[in-house]
């Protein structure tokens, strides 16, 4: 089987982009996904372009900060403050306008893009882009781009109309109470099972402990420690190299 261990949140705090820097460097992760309006997502691309992020894709964020476009163009997907609207709020749309959310996500895109950065795939923050008043449009944008992404059929079920390449699984258990050596080698191992020499992902969202500015961005903090110290454990490595679990990123993936 192979295994792609997405790293989500690059651009978040420094730590996280930090931590995810030694993720690539311990050898499991070998996948992430930029958040381009963040704090430290300056900080993020600096590392990709001194190569210590090999290869990168785009965390649509809609539901977390700003837009990279003005407020007043996006006006159905933030509050008075020209904030992105909460994960709950978006969830309880019954529509929204679908030019609006193409807009901000070419705009996303193309940020990246114009930083200098080859971006390889997509998914989306707190899986925003995959509810019921969005998960059309995201699916339409990906087929434009042709680029793989994250499967869409995790928080809605179906992902009829998506054209591009996707894993066969996507689980999101390496998370919260999921965040333990033992439950991940039993979940691989399930998987492995059911998809033979298919591929997986999995999340992940590893970060160094104790960092301030993650707790004022984030109410997911103590496990990002746990995470981090999960992923760069040569224990982690040697029992994936003895079960024959492959570690790939989203580029030799979409080559095969």
């Amino acid at each position: 089987m192979k295994l792609i261990m997405n790293a989500d949140d690059l651009g978040l705090t420094e730590k996280v982009n930090n931590a995810i820097v030694d993720c690539f460097a311990a050898g499991v992760v070998k996948s992430t996904t930029l958040m381009i309006n963040q704090q430290a997502t300056d900080h993020a691309v600096s590392l990709i372009k001194q190569g210590l992020i090999p290869e990168v894709g785009l965390h649509i964020t809609i539901s977390s900060g700003k837009p990279v476009l003005p407020a007043e163009q996006v006006s159905d997907l933030v509050d008075q403050q020209g904030c992105f609207l909460s994960t709950q709020i978006l969830r309880e749309k019954k529509s929204l306008s679908t030019e609006q959310i193409y807009q901000e996500l070419q705009a996303q895109y193309n940020k990246a893009v114009n930083s200098g950065i080859k971006i390889n795939h997509l998914d989306s923050h707190h899986f925003a882009a995959t509810f019921p008043a969005l998960k059309e449009t995201y699916i339409r944008f990906a087929n434009d781009l042709g680029l793989p992404s994250r499967r869409v059929d995790t928080v809605s079920a179906g992902q009829t109309g998506l054209n591009v390449q996707t894993p066969q699984a996507f689980d999101m258990g390496f998370y919260d109470d999921g965040v333990d050596f033992k439950k991940l080698q039993e979940l691989l191992l399930e998987y492995k099972r059911k998809i033979g020499s298919g591929t997986l992902e999995l999340m992940c969202h590893p970060a160094r402990a104790q960092d301030k500015q993650l707790a004022a961005v984030s109410s997911y903090c103590d496990k990002r420690a746990e995470e981090f110290e999960i992923l760069t454990s040569p224990e982690l490595i040697q029992w994936l190299s003895d079960n024959d679990i492959e570690c790939v990123g989203f580029e030799s993936y979409a080559q095969k």
